[in-house]
């Protein structure tokens, strides 16, 4: 993140020093209209435009993940519900059944080394 952070703030830098050095105007002409603009704003405009352009692409891959982890989240909590509610039907004894069936009680268990 502070690298995109970082290339955001040499692309403002880069944009300025190019507007203070070509101030410059110039015409665009597009069918029947002529628009007369500084060189900067002229090579600003399609940039932005760009970055927009790939923004408003990327919505509906960023709209997917964002499903796909709200979807994740929510089964992750319905099985940890589901694992309280199995857990709360175990007995709450400690003695197991390997442990009944050889007449080994938990605390003849600890003498052994």
């Amino acid at each position: 993140m502070q690298f995109f952070l970082f290339l955001a703030f040499v692309i403002a830098v880069l944009l300025v020093i190019i507007t203070f050095q070509n101030p410059d105007e110039i015409s665009i002409k597009f069918i029947n209209w002529t628009v007369t603009e500084p060189l900067a704003l002229s090579l600003a405009i399609p940039f932005v435009a760009g970055l927009l352009t790939g923004l408003f692409l990327m919505i509906p891959v960023w709209w997917r993940k964002a499903k796909l982890v709200r979807s994740q989240k929510k089964r992750i909590k319905e099985l940890e519900t589901e694992q309280e509610q199995s857990a709360d039907m175990l007995p709450e004894s400690n003695e197991g059944p390997e442990t009944e069936q050889a007449g080994i009680t938990p605390e003849k268990e600890e003498g052994f080394d």
